[in-house]
């Protein structure tokens, strides 16, 4: 009977969690998002029906996190607080969990779920060239330009001599 007991107890634990990430008339987003990444590491210790669910609700939580605000420096400080630790390689994680389980459409949510916030967030990082000032912009395509042209330089230099490398045995012969 005691483990019917712990049993009950962590079906408690988990539904208060899940319920703490739903909570949109409570506290802020930062604290449905820990909910959300306790109910993933209990999930995950103590081998939870829920866990994919809880993936899920924590990438979506995160998303709504990151989005918060408006300035760059708003979301830069969002992305290093110490609320967002643990959640790196949360996508990752939460796919391996579903393929362990045999669901792969599960995974490859999670994983394209991961994938859309992170083009999400680099999105906004960019800040438009024409938005910047003519003179910046312009010294800013110029630098591009140059950079540009020596990433080609040197792969047509590197594929030069690998040209070269390979047509002199051919030429000893």
């Amino acid at each position: 009977m005691p483990s019917d007991v712990i049993i009950d107890y962590r079906n408690r634990i988990f539904l208060s969690l899940e319920e703490a990430t739903q909570n949109t008339t409570g506290g802020p987003l930062s604290d449905r998002l820990k909910a959300a990444l306790t109910w993933v590491d209990l999930t995950s210790k103590w081998a939870h029906p829920s866990s994919l669910e809880a993936y899920r609700r924590s990438l979506e939580l995160l998303q709504l996190v990151l989005a918060a605000g408006n300035s760059l420096e708003s979301r830069h400080l969002r992305l290093t607080s110490v609320a967002l630790e643990g959640t790196q390689n949360l996508a990752v994680d939460g796919a391996a969990s579903a393929i362990g389980l045999g669901r792969v459409e599960m995974a490859l949510e999670l994983l394209e779920q991961g994938r859309s916030l992170l083009l999400t967030q680099a999105g906004r990082y960019r800040t438009a060239v024409d938005n910047i000032e003519d003179t910046l912009a312009h010294e800013f395509r110029a630098i591009s330009a140059k950079m540009e042209n020596s990433a080609m330089n040197t792969k047509l230099e590197d594929i030069n001599r690998a040209f070269d490398w390979a047509t002199e045995d051919v030429v000893a012969v």
